[in-house]
């Protein structure tokens, strides 16, 4: 039995140090090399999906409207998901002062399929625009967001990814610190994977693509009873294509998003993100499970200790070279984007992160969870 959990400690190790050692090179290569830059400007639009978001879908309308990307060139979908509050009517009334502002509302869904990549679907297929950009409907991108993305396109690029960021309240309690660095942290690895061409994830707060892209991959059929993975399962099937897909590796397309607010949420939060990993295509799957492997050792290891002492070398060996490696990532990732690392949250989230990783990975695919006022079952996309 001891053999058998070094073996698994051995090849989970394997896994997790190759992906970081391609996340770390991706980043090296985003601070050494400047992306190509187009100047032309294609007709967009920008396609959000809103449910119950009467509370701030006015703050992210006058935020897209207030792009330094030609209006006349912009197309604003918001598609209103059977909301129950005043969303539908704050969206009309704004439709009205700003022409590029268009509301659709879904009013029924197929309750085999996600509810939300219906309604994004919905709105893709309807969009006039060249290209397609997504983001939240409780996001506040920056003026220069549309910009910044879309300089990205040039004639080889099918998608452009961006980031998300959580902005933490100054009296905020800390453990939403903590997952706030956790965030950053997954935003920096997309970006290095991505640099290194072999894109793993990304945020639908902060995406762009082609039209014709999304068409020529059959948008999300195929993905499309899975609840999550709106974004980094259309990444993935986009990698399939003959398309390039780069990152934007600038603050202005790092777009600020809500927190969870307290830690009810939070767990909804991450066992949803939790709950695609059995989708993702074989090379993505065992990787994957490889490095669940790895976190799955490391969580258990001082349990193992107490039948093998020997196997402590292994486990402080990994454990230094893991905290080491993801060390170098994060200050990489702090250069590129020009952000602050705290390195007594950094040490502190190392002391958690292997345990919470298998906890939310676990749950996301045995646990049902809550989302938008609505119960999905696992690993199905079935509301109840």
């Amino acid at each position: 039995m001891i053999d058998l959990w070094y073996t698994a400690f051995i090849i989970g190790a394997g896994c997790y140090f190759y992906l970081l050692g391609r996340i770390i090179r991706g980043l090296v290569q985003l601070r050494r090399h400047k992306m190509m830059i187009s100047s032309s400007q294609p007709t967009v639009a920008i396609v959000i999906a809103a449910r119950n978001e009467e509370t701030c879908i006015k703050r992210t309308i006058e935020a897209l409207t207030s792009q330094d990307y030609p209006a006349h060139l912009t197309e604003i979908i918001i598609v209103n998901d059977r909301s129950t509050d005043q969303t539908a009517a704050i969206v009309s009334e704004l439709s009205k002062l700003h022409p590029q502002v268009n509301l659709i509302n879904q009013t029924e869904i197929a309750q085999s399929l996600s509810p939300k990549k219906q309604a994004l679907d919905r709105g893709i297929r309807l969009a006039k625009g060249e290209i397609i950009l997504t983001t939240d409907a409780d996001c506040q991108p920056s003026r220069g967001w549309l910009t910044s993305m879309i300089q990205h396109f040039t004639p080889d690029v099918g998608m452009v990814t961006g980031r998300a960021k959580f902005t933490i309240a100054q009296r905020s309690r800390y453990w939403q610190t903590l997952q706030a660095l956790d965030f950053q942290s997954q935003g920096y690895a997309a970006a290095g994977l991505i640099a290194d061409a072999i894109p793993f994830s990304c945020t639908g707060a902060s995406l762009a693509f082609r039209k014709i892209l999304f068409n020529e991959i059959n948008g999300y059929a195929g993905v499309d009873k899975l609840i999550s993975g709106d974004d980094e399962l259309l990444l993935a099937k986009a990698d399939e294509s003959h398309w390039k897909i780069v990152n934007a590796a600038t603050s202005a397309a790092v777009v600020p998003t809500r927190p969870p607010d307290t830690l009810r949420e939070l767990w909804m939060q991450r066992i949803r993100w939790g709950s695609k990993g059995l989708y993702y295509n074989n090379r993505r799957k065992l990787i994957l499970a490889g490095v669940f492997l790895f976190l799955l050792c490391l969580t258990i290891g001082p349990a193992i200790l107490m039948i093998d002492s020997a196997f402590l070398s292994l486990w402080i060996a990994f454990t230094l070279l893991k905290i080491s490696l993801d060390l170098t990532a994060m200050l990489l990732g702090s250069q590129i984007y020009t952000e602050k690392l705290k390195l007594i949250d950094f040490f502190l989230l190392e002391f958690i992160h292997a345990p919470a990783m298998v906890v939310f990975t676990l749950a996301g695919h045995f646990i049902s969870f809550e989302w938008k006022g609505q119960t999905f079952r696992s690993r199905t996309s079935s509301a109840r």
